[in-house]
């Protein structure tokens, strides 16, 4: 009797995988079928799968500068698909590349980029399984802060200097930066945000003040460009109250901020020679005090 015999193979999930000498060994079946003797299944061996490797990933510098341009270079085994990775300052995979299983890129690191940069390296093979290495080069600091003590991390760019001018309120402070044409009013009546940073709009040969706005002796209407947002920014007269003092200019002022992927303080040099602190997320302020100045 002739037997039709009909030999098909079947796809399987979660069939056994047997890892011997770090191959991968998929397991299947075929089925014949025949007349009158039932169904037999044949065990099936899958072609096996090396583990990719990588055997080194590098660049041609331990340490590098803002702007330099590196060498990265990384050598895989059983790999079919390489990709790499710049990471973002956040850790978030960035810009990529598909390169080959063994060779070398050349790099140029932004110039603004502060205290590391990092790369992945991703080797996968045909079964799907894919293996990381990581990479991360320390940057040289191009600028210094101007003051000492310091902050221990880089600073995100060289300080603005430029002229400035302060005033206290009952309520808190008022900071002039004409390098940034910004005024930073610091609120101390407990309600946040603890400070804000306010656009300078007042121009010269506009009004200096509201005539018609009259301070309880012994206190000051704020003039010029503090005047403006005390008078016209929602809240900020409310909060501050009145000036304690006349304004105090003719001073240099200087203006940094950390260099964090996120949550920077910025740094202001006050009147009497210290610093204004300001905490990130507009979340608090506090004076510090230095012992020198760094030009």
């Amino acid at each position: 009797m002739n037997k039709r015999i009909v030999v098909w193979v079947t796809l399987w999930l979660g069939s056994l995988l047997l890892a011997a000498g770090g191959v991968f060994w998929g397991v299947g079946y075929t089925q014949v079928a025949g007349q009158g003797d039932g169904d037999t299944f044949l065990p099936l061996v899958a072609r096996p799968h090396p583990l990719p490797i990588i055997h080194y990933f590098h660049a041609d510098v331990p340490i590098a500068d803002p702007g330099q341009t590196i060498e990265l270079a990384w050598g895989t085994q059983n790999a079919t698909q390489v990709t790499l990775f710049h990471l973002l300052p956040t850790g978030q995979l960035g810009t990529w590349w598909e390169v080959g299983p063994t060779g070398t890129m050349t790099y140029t690191i932004s110039p603004l980029e502060r205290n590391q940069t990092s790369f992945m390296l991703f080797a996968g093979n045909e079964g799907g399984t894919y293996v990381q290495a990581g990479l991360t080069i320390p940057l040289t600091c191009p600028d210094s802060w101007f003051f000492t003590p310091h902050p221990e991390i880089c600073p995100a760019g060289p300080a603005i200097v430029s002229p400035g001018a302060e005033q206290p309120f009952e309520h808190g402070r008022m900071v002039w930066v004409q390098g940034e044409d910004r005024i930073y009013v610091l609120f101390a009546d407990g309600s946040s945000p603890h400070w804000y940073p306010y656009e300078d709009l007042w121009d010269p040969g506009d009004p200096e003040i509201d005539p018609t706005i009259i301070p309880p002796p012994g206190y000051y209407q704020p003039q010029r460009g503090f005047g403006l947002v005390w008078r016209e920014q929602p809240g900020v007269r409310a909060r501050l109250g009145w000036a304690t003092e006349p304004e105090m200019g003719g001073y240099m002022t200087a203006v940094q901020r950390t260099s964090y992927p996120r949550y920077n303080d910025t740094y202001i040099r006050a009147s009497d020679g210290h610093v204004w602190r300001l905490f990130t997320e507009l979340s608090g302020w506090e004076k510090v005090y230095v012992t020198g100045w760094i030009d």
